[in-house]
């Protein structure tokens, strides 16, 4: 009975393995985005690895290094903040002289204020005016009239 659920078990799970296997799929760039279906206006993308195997091995060498470059430099990172933090440890530890305090007494100085400007219509720009509140229009004075020289 046992032997009869593990085969069945063996089954199931090759059946499935054989149906996930990965299969190149088309890629289409959709704006911004990337999808394994297509959609209006989006590109089929070719995502292919054309190198031959020396170039490949090149960039993964390449790719190894600069990890390794990366986790030196964050080594180094971690013990320099590790050797400042102690510093700042032993500098709070430590006691600071106590400072002197100098007062110095300087003479009042009599600020005088400023007088504030009256302003005028240009300097507080547009000044809306009530149509009843306006003053009646002044008559001007007419002109004397000159009575003309007589011609000879």
């Amino acid at each position: 009975m046992n032997t009869k659920r593990w085969s069945i078990a063996l089954i199931v799970i090759a059946t499935s393995a054989f149906s996930t296997w990965a299969r190149a799929e088309n890629i289409y760039k959709c704006g911004t985005s990337y999808s394994q279906s297509p959609c209006p206006g989006g590109k089929l993308l070719d995502v292919n690895d054309n190198r031959d195997p020396q170039q490949k091995k090149l960039k993964d060498d390449i790719t190894q290094r600069d990890a390794e470059l990366a986790r030196d430099m964050e080594k180094d990172r971690l013990a320099k903040e590790k050797a400042m933090r102690a510093t700042e440890v032993k500098r709070a530890l430590t006691p600071t002289p106590p400072t002197q305090v100098v007062v110095v007494r300087e003479e009042p100085v009599l600020v005088h204020p400023k007088r504030l400007k009256h302003k005028t219509a240009k300097q507080l720009g547009f000044v809306a005016e009530v149509p009843e509140a306006r003053r009646p229009p002044t008559k001007k004075k007419p002109a004397k009239k000159t009575a003309p020289k007589d011609q000879p």
